[in-house]
């Protein structure tokens, strides 16, 4: 008898950032999706934040970004330097993130055969879940040649510009990837960044064809990736797994050979752990 319990946790707290109406929700704490603001003010930031730099990307007053700022502050969550009385997010943030990582079922099943994976092939190797237009890099495994940025756990991408964004688009309808790419415009990473979105739907329709997608110099120049789907004991899509190479290396026909097929492995072990 199979007493496996379903590798579900990641996705599904995923799939919950799906954007609602909080006015349709009697539970919804609105004062907590504002501080929530603040922290989340600091995605794109490269450094630090001014007060009136967090007020005016959180859309918050100066007294309540305030008041938020300083909660989060004696709560570990913020830094504050002293000279410049600039923020910065504090360690507990990644502390967080640890305990997501430590305790959701998913990553625990999948790390060691995405280890594998990574050792067999020299690349670098990457789990990865649908928010709402976006995914995020729940595992990454980095090979010699990638950056810090490239590395780290918890990045967010618009999906439509990788493979394995492209792979869980495809698990959705057209009109559902349509909605997707009109609330999240896209833009050029590189100059062979495709951004047309009947161009886009087209690669995302092939992807849903072929069980895999690919891609090429998307997000970086000379970067190519190839991804499949993890899916659970009922098919459902539960996360995507892919490989980044130099293109110089790994022309799209060798991803097609040596790598596509490594992954449907990997995946089809994780299904089966």
């Amino acid at each position: 008898m199979n007493t496996r319990q379903p590798l579900s946790t990641a996705a599904e707290s995923m799939a919950s950032l799906s954007p609602s109406d909080p006015a349709d929700d009697p539970l919804y704490v609105a004062s907590l999706e504002k501080g929530m603001r603040v922290l989340e003010a600091f995605r794109d930031a490269n450094d630090s934040l001014g007060l009136t730099d967090i007020a005016t990307q959180t859309g918050l007053g100066k007294s309540a970004a305030q008041r938020f700022v300083h909660t989060w502050e004696r709560l570990g969550y913020l830094v504050k330097d002293p000279a410049s009385r600039r923020y910065r997010l504090g360690p507990r943030v990644v502390e967080l993130g640890y305990f997501f990582l430590r305790s959701d079922r998913l990553v625990s099943m999948a790390a060691p055969h995405l280890v594998a994976l990574r050792d067999r092939c020299g690349l670098a190797v990457h789990m990865s879940v649908l928010a709402d237009c976006d995914m995020v890099y729940l595992l990454r495994l980095p090979s010699r040649q990638m950056t810090l940025a490239e590395m780290l756990p918890g990045r967010r991408m618009p999906a439509w510009c990788n493979s394995a964004g492209r792979i869980l688009l495809a698990q959705r309808d057209d009109a559902a990837v349509r909605q997707a790419l009109l609330r999240a415009p896209p833009r050029a990473f590189t100059p062979r960044t495709v951004v047309e979105p009947e161009a886009l739907m087209a690669l995302i329709r092939q992807a849903r064809d072929d069980g895999y997608a690919l891609t090429e110099d998307q997000v970086l120049q000379n970067q190519v990736g190839a991804a499949v789907l993890l899916r659970d004991a009922q098919s459902l899509p539960l996360a995507a797994i892919s490989v980044s190479a130099p293109r110089h290396d790994y022309p799209v026909d060798r991803l097609l050979r040596d790598i596509v097929p490594q992954l449907f492995r990997t995946a089809q072990a994780i299904q089966g752990t």
